[in-house]
């Protein structure tokens, strides 16, 4: 079932992804999916959730900077080719209506994203290429909110161009000075 979900959500819009094309899709009822997943959101969440983790997994390069540019380009690719850009759109729209359903997407999937960019920033603090007293969180809220705000409000692509900008304003802004002349 959450493979026919995550097969959907790249052929279809959000909206279109309901229960009775689930059920359709993978050849099971519609009370089989509400035994596992409690509302098509949640089934949606998880199908999106388990595509995309496995997508945007970024190996260790040991630079810091280089490893956050893979990962957005990752998440680049997810939004514009693997169907995620208007899943992500309809989620967050769920879980500004739906404070159980925030409960959720905060609790899982925005702290799993958080911690996927912490990491690469962590190690890169260890490294000496991002400054020890660079505030790590506020500059996972400006790089995601710089992703979210394309998404959701302008409209502008999310492509290799802007990851590249945002990389290098990522950089400019917690690097160490050896980690960006290394970067040039």
């Amino acid at each position: 079932m959450l493979l026919a979900t995550a097969d959907l959500i790249d052929r279809l819009s959000y909206p279109s992804v309901t229960i009775d094309a689930v059920a359709r899709a993978s050849g099971v009822s519609k009370s089989t999916i509400y035994r596992h997943w409690p509302s098509r959101q949640a089934l949606i969440f998880e199908a999106y959730t388990y595509k995309t983790n496995k997508l945007t997994i970024v190996p260790d390069t040991g630079n810091a900077i280089e490893d956050l540019r893979t990962y957005l380009m990752k998440l680049a690719y997810c939004l514009n080719f693997a169907g995620a850009a208007s899943t992500v759109s309809g989620l967050i729209v769920d879980a500004i209506n739906d404070d159980e359903f925030a409960q959720l997407y905060r609790g899982t999937l925005l702290q799993e994203r958080r911690k996927s960019l912490l990491v690469i920033l962590v190690k890169g603090q260890r490294r000496g290429q991002i400054r020890k007293e660079a505030d790590l969180g506020t500059a996972i809220d400006a790089i995601y909110g710089a992703v979210h705000h394309r998404l959701l409000v302008s409209g502008q692509r999310i492509d290799e161009p802007f990851v590249a900008a945002l990389t290098d304003l990522a950089l400019r802004g917690i690097s160490t000075a050896h980690a960006q002349s290394r970067a040039k």
